[in-house]
């Protein structure tokens, strides 16, 4: 096969920029809640929802003709994996000898290709090989991994049956679909899981089938967490439990769940039915609408017992508050007039200081040089809490990245490229992080829950990732990450800057243009964790970019030093005087 422009490319390391999802993003049954933010506490209320369960159009396909070539049989076939979950893949099946058929698990693995390039399709004896572009796959569970491959070689082993008709009589295991055939049949849905506290939702982002969505949701719940997920997330979900036979019926906006095997696992216990019903509820409400609305309650019934009402959890997306920056000096927040001085010039001192950020107990946290500054609400003096070099004005001394502070009371930083983590006095975390053994981390960000983190690295100046992984906690105390899930579609952008764009997504600020000054580029990319969706946002040049990491709210700093607040599809100038 001749190598394509795009295939040099790609090779080079661009990835596809895979656009065929964007349809999903604005709007219609089909609108994806990636990107946007997420219900997940209190009473249930409405949001961008992803499609219902059986409302979109039923696909169907051709079986195969009389006297089909084998490309013509391998063609159809394709046809109808794509239509396979309105008919439980009886027309592709017929495609298939009759062994073939009854070893074939068409939903074990889905590989997904770029439908922008056609597959070429190649017929040498009784063998054809259809070559892909290659951008992922998803697992039985519904979870999404990248596997970009360009020129993806998939072979299918013919032979004639007692009627002299070409069929499939060997093939690769799982279904192979377009990205457009993805976003047809399957629904980009978060599962939601609890932080080790069982204080907090966690979202995990999977692809699940829209023909009977509200079931698979509920299957892949009680399945548990992605592998990456886990090390840093529980779950209120028993061992052993399953649908029971009324399962998971969704009408007229309530839905009702009837859940069995959990008699013996101590589901008897308020809280734990609580916080169960609390992840079904969250799970169903954020991506169900049954025509006549979206979910807006559930009742759950375990072995004949109502579990009564959903925990009283805090969102995921919990009020962000105004943004928090330097002015003149002191630590504000807020960038209009109204803005509220959290520190004085005077308390922080005459050396220049910068980033700062708010702890959940009202703390803020900065830079100064080399150290990291602590001031407690009404304190007159900053404290030095860290210190990498042997003092501020030694030009030797480390840098440190710009300070995050968690629901926890930990402050996360990096020196030398390494990541770390500090408590209110100073006191170091051990964080085992294998995975960046060697490893320059260049920014990071934590999720609003904090229970996930967002890395850029690289090494030796190059081989540069993006990498989310789940952070794992002794009590409150990080003590690691967990394997990372990578991902390659945010690499290259044109600043280090990595951001939680929501609960479900983070955001960049893509490369620019060939020949394009960096300062002059626009735009910002939206991608999903857990998924091939990029939404870019149209804005104005940027050199810098954060986001408030649950509502979707982003700011950007032009190469001017104004601030840009994006609020629907407008961008406005809101300070120039804010750091």
């Amino acid at each position: 096969m001749k190598e394509t422009d795009r295939g040099r490319n790609l090779r080079a390391g661009e990835l596809p920029r895979r656009r065929a999802l964007t349809a999903l993003m604005l709007g219609g049954a089909g609108a994806l809640a990636a990107c946007t933010a997420l219900p997940t506490s209190g009473e249930v209320s409405e949001s961008g929802a992803v499609g219902g369960s059986d409302l979109q159009l039923v696909q169907t396909a051709a079986g195969p003709a009389d006297g089909a070539a084998p490309e013509e049989i391998i063609t159809g076939f394709l046809r109808a994996c794509a239509a396979g979950f309105f008919d439980d893949f009886s027309t592709a099946r017929a495609f298939l000898t009759d062994t073939a058929s009854a070893s074939w698990q068409p939903t074990a693995t889905v590989k997904v290709y770029d439908g922008t390039t056609a597959p070429v399709i190649a017929l040498m004896d009784n063998q054809v090989s259809v070559t892909v572009d290659l951008i992922g796959a998803v697992g039985p569970a519904g979870a999404f991994t990248d596997e970009v491959e360009v020129d993806h070689v998939c072979q299918y082993v013919l032979a004639t049956d007692d009627a002299g008709q070409w069929r499939i009589a060997e093939l690769p295991g799982g279904m192979l679909l377009s990205d457009g055939d993805l976003t047809a049949d399957f629904a980009a849905a978060p599962l939601y899981f609890l932080t080790p506290d069982r204080s907090r939702l966690v979202p995990e982002l999977r692809w699940l089938p829209r023909h009977e969505l509200p079931r698979r949701l509920i299957e892949a719940l009680l399945g548990g967490p992605s592998t990456w997920l886990a090390a840093g997330v529980t779950t209120a979900v028993p061992q052993g439990a399953g649908i029971g036979d009324d399962g998971v019926v969704v009408e007229d906006g309530a839905a009702s769940v009837d859940l069995t095997g959990l008699a013996d696992t101590g589901s008897s216990d308020p809280e734990q039915a609580g916080l169960l019903v609390a992840q079904i509820r969250a799970t169903l409400a954020g991506a169900v609408d049954d025509g006549a609305g979206q979910v807006q309650g559930v009742t759950v019934r375990a072995d004949g017992r109502d579990l009564g009402a959903a925990a009283a959890l805090p969102a995921v997306a919990a009020e962000p508050g105004a943004v928090v920056g330097m002015c003149a000096g002191a630590v504000v927040q807020g960038t209009t007039s109204t803005r509220t001085t959290l520190v004085t010039a005077q308390t922080l001192g005459v050396d220049p200081v910068s980033h700062p950020a708010l702890g959940s107990d009202g703390a803020v946290y900065a830079l100064k040089r080399s150290s990291l500054l602590r001031v407690l609400p009404g304190a007159g003096v900053a404290d030095v809490i860290l210190s990498v070099g042997e003092a501020d004005d030694d030009e030797d001394a480390q840098s440190l990245l710009p300070p995050i502070a968690d629901r926890h009371g930990w402050v996360w930083t990096a020196t030398g490229g390494a990541l770390l983590a500090v408590d209110g006095r100073g006191r170091r975390a051990a964080l085992n992080a294998p995975w960046l053994n060697g490893r320059e981390v260049l920014a990071f960000d934590l999720s609003a829950e904090s229970a996930r983190i967002v890395v850029r690295h690289r090494s030796g100046g190059a081989g540069e990732r993006v990498s989310v992984a789940a952070v794992i906690r002794d009590g409150n105390a990080p003590t690691g990450l967990g394997d990372p899930l990578e991902l390659p579609a945010a690499v290259g952008a044109r600043t280090d800057a990595v951001v939680w764009y929501d609960p479900v997504s983070i955001a960049v600020l893509p490369p620019a243009a060939a020949g394009q000054d960096k300062a002059a580029a626009s735009g910002v990319e939206c991608l999903a964790v857990g998924g091939p969706l990029a939404t870019d946002i149209t804005s104005p040049a940027a050199v810098a970019l954060t986001a408030d990491r649950a509502t979707g709210t982003v700011q950007l700093t032009d190469s001017a030093g104004r601030i840009w607040q994006h609020s629907g599809a407008a961008w406005r100038v809101s300070a120039t005087d804010v750091t």
